[in-house]
Order: C-alpha cells, then structure tokens, then sequence
C-alpha cells in the first residue's frame, strides 16, 4: 500500500503545481503607418518656351535671333 501511496502524493503534487501557473499574454497592437515620398514631375517646356515666344515677339522672328542649331535646341 506505501508503495502507492508515494508515488501517487508526488503525482498529485506535480498536477496540483503545474495547474498553478500563470500566464501573461500581451499583444503589440500598434500600427504603423509610413508615408512614402511622392516624386512629381511636372514638365514646364511649354511655359518656357510660351514666355520665350512672348519675350521674343516684339524683336522679330526667333530665326531672326537664333540660329538653326540653336532653334533645333530650343524645340
């Protein structure tokens, strides 16, 4: 009889000490949000080249001022 009596008081030691744990349980629930940088183009030929034009007109033609090489650069 001792010789159940032991091993079934350890065994009940250990059920009753691991039913004895506790546990804390943390979730991280914060988001991040990033903002990737937002690269804009804008193409400003047109204006530049209308305010030549504008700037120009009253001298005349721009072939008048240019030369071919230098119009082919502008266009």
């Amino acid at each position: 009889m001792r010789k159940f009596i032991v091993p079934g008081i350890t065994g009940m030691l250990l059920m009753f000490l691991s039913a004895c744990t506790q546990h804390h349980v943390t979730a991280d629930t914060t988001h991040r949000v990033e903002i990737a940088p937002i690269h804009v183009t804008v193409d400003i030929n047109l204006k530049v080249q209308r305010a030549l034009d504008d700037a120009l007109s009253f001298q005349g033609d721009m072939s008048d001022i240019f030369t071919e090489e230098e119009l082919k650069m502008l266009q």
